[in-house]
């Protein structure tokens, strides 16, 4: 693991100070897949299983956990529709199955920045604490 002054470091370097990626990695953890798919949820509404797998080229299992973490982390939404709304939405010509499926939506980014905010803002806290105890 490097240090945060290697890794300001690498950002001066980089002229980055960060992209989206390694702030999701930081800030809630997630790994690399869930950070596409939560990046690619923040330009989209109302996305399925199946486009995320295409968009992003893994298998659905690994796209439904990516999902579901990121939905636990309370980032993204999850609404049921039917597959004739979906249709319509989508503009999907020739779709005559009936049912139901799950499309995700990133939360507003407002709300997001706010938790991310408080996140830092917690983490800040707790290091504040952990080095006056030493």
């Amino acid at each position: 693991m490097k240090s945060i002054s290697d890794q300001l470091e690498n950002m001066v370097e980089e002229k980055n100070v960060f992209n989206k990626s390694k702030l999701f990695n930081c800030i809630l953890g997630l790994n690399e897949i869930e950070s596409k798919v939560f990046s690619f949820l923040l330009k989209h509404d109302k996305v399925s299983t199946l486009e995320l797998t295409k968009v992003i080229d893994r298998d659905r299992s690994s796209i439904q956990r990516a999902l579901q973490e990121l939905f636990d982390r309370k980032v993204i939404i999850r609404e049921s529709m039917s597959l004739k709304s979906y249709v319509e939405m989508k503009n999907i010509q020739d779709f005559n199955k009936k049912g139901y499926l799950f499309v995700y939506s990133a939360k507003e980014l407002n709300e997001i920045k706010k938790k991310f905010k408080n996140l830092l803002d917690k983490w800040y806290s707790s290091m504040v604490k952990y080095i006056e105890s030493l």
